[in-house]
Formats: C-alpha cells, structure tokens, sequence
C-alpha cells in the first residue's frame, strides 16, 4: 500500500516572497524528475492572469540562467539551494536545466496552459465537454443581466398569470412609498441567481413552483396576522380592564405600560416593546410613582396588581413565544415575491446563452461543480489525473468554495499516488468575499485532518519587501487593529501577523489627518495634498514610476486621475478615466438627444452653453440673448444657427448609422485635438459596439448609455514614466517604492452587500432550510431574537474582517515610504483604528495632524 504524500501550505503574509517559494518548488519538481518533460504533469494554478504572467517568467528566467555556465549573483542562492536539496551536481543542475528549458521552448502551449488561472482553467475542462464547441465567453455579466430584465419584463407582461404578481409586487413597493418599477428589483433577483455565493441555496428554491412559492407566501402572511391579532387582542384586553377598573393609564410610572400596550395593540411589535426600565419596575412590584399620584388611584392599582402583573406575563409570554417566527416571516416576506420569478430568469438565462451562444464567467464553477456531483464525466477527470501529478495553486484564501471543491478531488489523486501538492494563501488578503472568496475555507484546510494525506504548514515569517519602518508600523498597527474583532478567528489571525524584518535600517511611514475645518472640500483638499507630496518626491530623486497611489474604488480614481492629467503629471491607471466626464463627448450626447427629440429645449440650452463657454461657437450678442434669439427655432435652422461656418444638415444626418452621424457631429464642431484622441476614439468603439450587439436606434442607444456611462472609460496606454493609479484589489500582489493612500478612512462595517441567507426549521417553510433575508441595519435593533442577531453579527464581523484585510493590503504594498491621509470619522472607521493605534504608542495629540516614523528619505 502506497504512503499518501504531503500537501505543503504555506501561511505567506505580504511581502514574505511566496512567488519565490512557489517558483523555488516548481523548479524542484521540474529539476527533481529524469524527464525534461515533467512540466507537462505540474498544473500551476493561480488567481488573476497577472500572477499567472509572473510566474511564468520567473520560472523561464531561472531556468535561463541555471542553463549559463556561469550563474548570475541574484540567481546563485536559489541555484545552490536547489543543487543541494537534490543532491546534484552544479554542472549536473546545469545539464538538467538546459534540457528542460529546451523542451519547454518546443512545446510552449502546454507549459503555458498548464501555468494559467483557476477560471480559465475551469473554462477549458467545460469546453472540452460542452455539446457547442463554438461557444464564447462572456465576461460582461451586467450587460448580459440587462438583457434578461428587458426580456422578461416585456414576456411577463403578456402573461396573464405573470401580470398579476408584478402588479402585486408593484402594488406592495408603492405602499412602502418606493418606486414602482421592478427593474432594478429584476436585476438584483437576477444577480442573486449568478453569484456563487447564492448557489447551494437558489437551487433548493429552483425545486419550488410558483404555485408551491405562494403557497408559502399565504401561509407567512396568514402566521404574522394571527399573532399581530393575538397581540392586538392583548392591548384591547389591558384598556379595556383600565376602563372597568377606573384606572387612568397615566397613573402608572413613566406610562411605560400603558406605552407597551398601546403598540401591542397598533400591532407596532416588529421592535421589541418590552422595554429594560418596565421590567425592572415591574420585577420589583413598582407600578406608580408615589409622590405624583392621586391617593384613590394608587388604592385602585394595589387592588388590581396581581391582575395587572397577570396580564402582563402572559402577553411577555406570548410575545417571546412566537416573535423570532413573526420576525422572520416579515423579513422573508419581503422578498418572497422576488424569488418566485426565479424559474422565469432561468428560462431567460437558457434562451439568451442559446441564441447568443455564450457561456458566463460567472457560472463557471457552478456548472463544473454540478458535472462533478452528477458524476456525468468521470472520464475527463481520469484524463486529468492521470496527466497532472503535481499542483501549486496560490492565492488561496480568494478561491470560492466551488472552486476548492472543483480541484480537490485532482489535488487528492495526486497525492494518493505519490505526486505532490502545494498551497499558498494569506487570511489577512482574503478581499474577494463578493466573488465567493473566504478566509476561514483555508484556516479550515489548515486545521482539518484528512484520511486522504498528510498535511504540512510553514509560516513564512520575514517580510523581504519592505523597509524596516514600514515592517515595524504594520506590525503594531495590525496588533492593535486584532483588538476590534469579536470573532476568537480573526483575531487570532491578526495577533499573530507579526513579521521578522529583512531590510534593516531605513523605510518611512507618514500619516496626515485632516481637521474639522478642512473637511468642507475633503476630495479637493486631499488632491492638493497628494499633488504637494508628489512634487516632494521628485526632489528627493524619485521618479514618477515609483509612486503608486492606492483608491478604494472606480470613483475616488476617477477623480485623482482626472486631476493629475489635468495638471500635466503623466498616469498608469488601471481605474481608468470616464468617457461621460470629456467635453467633447458630453456635445455628441446632447446632440444626440436633440436629433431624438427636437422639442427638448433643456437639452438644446445645454448644448448651446457648452459649445459657447469653450468657444465652439461665437457671437456678437450677449449668450442669454442668443439662446433666446435661437432656441425654438425649427431643428433644421437651429443646426444651421449652431453650425454657422459648417454644412451639416438634417438631410445629411437622416438614413445613417448612429456612428457615421457622431463623425459628422466630431466633424462638424471640429471636436477632435490631440489631447482628446483618447476620449474620443473610446466613444466610437462604445458607438461600435452598440451597434454590433444591439441595433441603430438612436432612442435605444441613448437608453444604453445612460446605464453605461458611470463604467465607460478610456484606458490610458501604458507610460513607463508615470504615476501608478489603481484600485487596492487590483494592487493585490504588487509592490512599489512609494505608496500614498489618499482616503484611508472608510467605514469598517460598511460593504455592498444587500442580503444572505439564514438557516432555518424546514417544517415552518415548506421545506425550505434557508431563506433570504436583505441586510439592513435595522436588524441591529432586533436584539430579543439570538438567531437573527447572530446572523446580523455574523455579517458584521465578516464585513469587518474584510476592510481591514483592504487595510492590510493596501498598507503593505510600500518598499520604501507609505504616506496616508485620512479624515478623523467616527467610532465605525478605519482612520478611528490608526488614532487608537496612535493612543497606544502614546503619541497621540489632538492638536497634532501629523505623525511621521523614520527618516524621509531616499533608501536606494
């Protein structure tokens, strides 16, 4: 019998070299084997295409230098390491490396393909089984989901039976006072159904009819109304036995009773009205306050105490009886309507895939992982173990729990048969939740015991990116920082994130707050901040190349890239600037929605203060009196009014495609300079596509673009002298000499999260073990019920885990200088963590804004 071997995992907090040890173990396996092929049987597996890329150079490079005679100094340590862990020869090291270099370079397709992405990887396994080898990938998920709203929405209206659950549905949003309209509600239904995270329990649902699915709806709505009932009739009995008893109701202390009755008999119950001070009154048989009551009613309530006290621990009673089934009946209530269209969306998702002949990114490992359930290909998965002995997969704390499951059962096979795995991952850089992501799948791998094979962790302890400074005030911040986590988890992840320093001396930590007075224009002011900083980073001999600025999100980018170009600084940015912001494209629009609808003079006004204030256009007359002279001129002698020294005519635009009328616009305006090349050939590609993948309708296109616009953007081309501009997630796994963090103050519990699902008893749902309920922060406030609190807490200390791990990335990217600013906001922020950090270093000063470690200067 066979020994199961070991999977190796390696705990690497950021900068500790897990692509060095990575690489260092693939060329073991490459090195260690008689084949020169070997590589053909190691699958890399990594999570972004970047990292991918990264790795495959380092490992030709290393084999390219192991391939000289003589050895480079960078490359020699990891060169001897290898030869002495393999036992070879140098000359022996060499020989091996030559050949495997050489094979590599004669079958380069497969070493590429076997060093690539989960998802691509995932998407070629499904190709190679999908009936429709002609099948595309769609990337585009919101593009594809606005689709299916559309679709549905105009099927379903024609729908007799369809027709009335929106109409109810609409009917239920008015009555709360929101919009009628069920598209967004659509979208986000159809969103639910495409996340991963969503899976196990959508298809439970799927089992359920609309027929079965308002059933349940009846039987909820039926449940909360006779208990709002039973406490309506306790609220009844209570006035009613004031009455018989003469007992006026504001004799009782702080009317506190009489208070809780009133609601129960308002059916105002969703928020507990047993209230603390009432039941410590009423614990110590205190009824009335004796000083400010009539001697006859003090009489009355004495007589009747015990009926009093009665009555009331009978309706507490009846209330913790049956409120936790109250409260999550009308929170899934909410949101049940919604749910029973799933089966409509389904039918939508097949026809469209179908008819476009796509296949989404998003349901992936969705579909992978349902195959391997059904057990329908057992042969494709023999194929692949049998080819694949070795595996390396990285990142691991961002891959979904589909995804593990999908590789688990190759990753097993290899390891029962003496081949080897390893995994490197980092809790502390789980920021990818949304995705399916989760930091406890790999603490979970860490601490499980497995009949399958062994298992081995090593910590990677040293950080060798960073300067000592930086090491050491990422150390305590992030030891102070596991204070604030209630989960035992996450703490003890963070208590024990402290890193052995490699770069002794040197390395410069800055954080700047901005005061009150300041605030007013926050965004400007920190752009006037970061613009100073930079131009102090020239001086000390650094080059535009070697600052990174690090942004949240699209929006914060945006602004700052905006900003920099137009103050002449040259941007890398993978945010990205929007097209809808450009002048020039802001014209074409309203032109746009002129040439739809000539009667719209809002529009036509617009146009004519933008093409007057940037010289478009001259006149002799004041501009008021101009647009008064022309504005309800018929269109065709508008234009001509507005295009005076051009040609361009009604006639001329009429028959023509939405994209030859913008160059006739562009034209006609002279539009096109060498500073908006950019803008403006992005906008035609936009144009371009609308028209290949929709139609030519300029009312449709302009319907497009409005749900477009915020994410449309020109992608500046790569500058090798240039300020780096990106998203925190998008720098997972880089590293630069400078980073500034310009807004380091968002909100620890916030996250873009709308709902989850909640565990509970089959035989109060109809089966159903899990509903849906949306997160609000109301549920903060439902503190008599442990279920939903817990769940809500759950949620809390996810999303707390999650931006601090944002935090921890975005502050360990830095070589050399890390410079934050931040705004000083409440208890709930990231920027009330680093004044807490601040307070028990003891430095902290409410006077002082500014607080700097370690020398400012140039360290190479």
């Amino acid at each position: 019998m066979l020994i199961p071997s070991t999977l190796k995992i390696y705990n690497a907090s950021a900068g500790s070299g897990k692509t060095f040890f990575l690489v260092r173990n693939y060329l073991y396996v490459l090195l260690n084997s008689p084949y020169p092929d070997e590589f053909k049987r190691v699958l890399a597996l990594t999570f972004t295409k970047t990292a991918s890329e990264e790795m495959k150079k380092r490992i030709l490079q290393c084999l390219k230098e192991f391939s000289n005679q003589i050895v480079k100094k960078e490359y020699f340590s990891l060169f001897d390491h290898l030869a002495k862990d393999l036992k070879l020869t140098k000359h022996q090291l060499y020989e091996r490396s030559k050949k495997i270099l050489f094979s590599i370079l004669h079958d380069f397709s497969s070493f590429s393909k076997n060093t690539s992405t989960i998802d691509k990887f995932t998407y070629n396994i499904i190709r190679s089984f999908i009936s429709n080898r002609e099948v595309n990938l769609e990337m585009d998920t919101n593009r594809f989901l606005f689709k299916i709203v559309e679709n549905l929405l105009y099927r379903l209206k024609n729908s007799e039976k369809w027709s009335n659950v929106l109409v109810q549905f609409s009917l239920e949003k008015l009555k709360k006072g929101k919009n009628w309209d069920i598209r967004k509600e659509l979208f986000k239904i159809a969103h639910l159904m495409l996340e991963e995270n969503n899976f196990f329990p959508i298809k439970k649902i799927q089992n359920y009819s609309l027929e079965d699915l308002i059933q349940l709806k009846n039987t909820l709505i039926k449940r909360t109304q006779k208990f709002e009932k039973e406490c309506e009739k306790q609220g009844e009995k209570f006035f009613l036995f004031l009455r018989r008893t003469s007992i006026q109701k504001d004799s009782f202390i702080h009317s506190d009773l009489p208070r809780l009755f009133q609601k129960l008999q308002m059916k105002n119950i969703f928020f507990n009205p047993f209230n603390e001070r009432l039941e410590k009154f009423i614990q110590k048989g205190i009824f009335y306050s004796k000083s400010s009551i009539q001697i006859h009613q003090k009489i009355l309530i004495e007589k009747n105490k015990n009926k009093i006290l009665s009555l009331y621990e009978e309706t507490k009673f009846l209330y913790k009886k049956n409120i936790s089934y109250y409260l999550l009946d009308k929170l899934f209530l909410k949101n049940i309507s919604l749910l029973s269209i799933i089966h409509e969306i389904e039918k939508e998702f097949h026809f469209i895939k179908n008819e476009k002949k796509i296949l989404l990114n998003a349901e992936l490992n969705k579909i992978l992982y349902e195959k391997i359930i059904q057990g329908t290909f057992p042969k494709i998965y023999e194929k692949i173990g049998m080819q694949y002995k070795h595996y390396f997969i990285d990142e691991f704390q961002d891959i979904s729990f589909l995804q593990w499951n999908n590789i688990r059962i190759l990753v097993e096979n290899a390891l029962s048969e003496r081949g080897s795995a390893m995994i490197v991952g980092d809790p502390k850089q789980s920021i990818y939740r949304w995705r399916g992501g989760d930091a406890k799948q790999f603490i979970h791998l860490i601490y499980s015991k497995s009949k399958n094979y062994n298992k081995k962790l090593k910590t990677l302890e040293t950080n060798f990116r960073s300067y000592e400074e930086i090491v050491k005030f990422n150390n305590f911040l992030y030891q102070s920082i596991s204070k604030i986590f209630h989960s035992t988890t996450y703490k003890n992840i963070y208590q024990n994130s402290k890193q052995k320093i490699f770069k002794k001396s040197g390395g410069y930590v800055e954080i700047n707050f901005i005061s009150s007075l300041e605030n007013k224009n926050y965004k400007e002011y920190i752009y006037s901040k970061i613009k100073n900083k930079i131009k102090k980073l020239l001086k000390q001999k650094y080059v535009l190349s070697d600052i990174a600025i690090l942004v949240r999100n699209n929006e914060e980018g945006h602004f700052l890239s905006e900003k920099l170009v137009g103050d002449g600084f040259n941007v890398n940015t993978s945010v990205s600037l929007l097209i809808k912001n450009h002048l020039e494209i802001q014209i074409i629009i309203n032109f746009f929605y002129i040439l739809a609808n000539p009667h719209c003079y809002q529009k036509r006004v617009t146009l004519i203060f933008m093409l007057l204030k940037n010289k478009f256009i001259r006149t002799k007359k004041k501009d008021h009196d101009f647009i008064m002279k022309i504005l309800f001129f018929p269109l065709d002698l508008f234009l001509k009014k507005i295009l005076s020294k051009n040609s361009l005519t009604l006639n001329k635009l009429y028959n023509q495609s939405i994209y030859n009328i913008s160059e006739e616009i562009i034209e006609a305006f002279g539009l096109l300079n060498k500073k908006n090349t950019a803008s403006i050939y992005s906008f035609l590609d936009f144009v371009y596509r609308f028209m290949k993948n929709i139609g030519n309708s300029i009312v449709d296109f302009l319907d497009y673009w409005e749900s477009k616009k915020e994410k449309e953007s020109i992608i500046i081309s790569d500058h090798k002298k240039a300020i780096r501009v990106m998203t925190i997630h998008k720098s997972k796994g880089l590293q630069f000499p400078v980073v500034l963090l310009p807004f380091t103050d968002w909100n620890v519990f916030s996250k873009n999260q709308e709902g989850g699902w909640m565990n509970v008893s089959p035989h109060l749902y109809h089966g159903l073990n899990t509903i849906y309920l949306e997160i609000k922060s109301y549920l903060k406030r439902i503190k008599h019920d442990r279920n939903i609190r817990n769940f809500y807490e759950n949620y809390l200390s996810n999303t707390v885990f999650d931006n601090i791990n944002l935090l921890y990335v975005a502050t360990t990217r830095s070589i050399e200088q890390l410079i934050l600013f931040s705004k000083l906001e409440n208890e709930k922020s990231v920027s009330f963590c680093i004044k807490n950090f601040l307070h028990e270093k003891k430095i902290w000063n409410e006077k002082k804004y500014k607080y700097s470690f370690g020398k400012e200067e140039k360290n190479y």
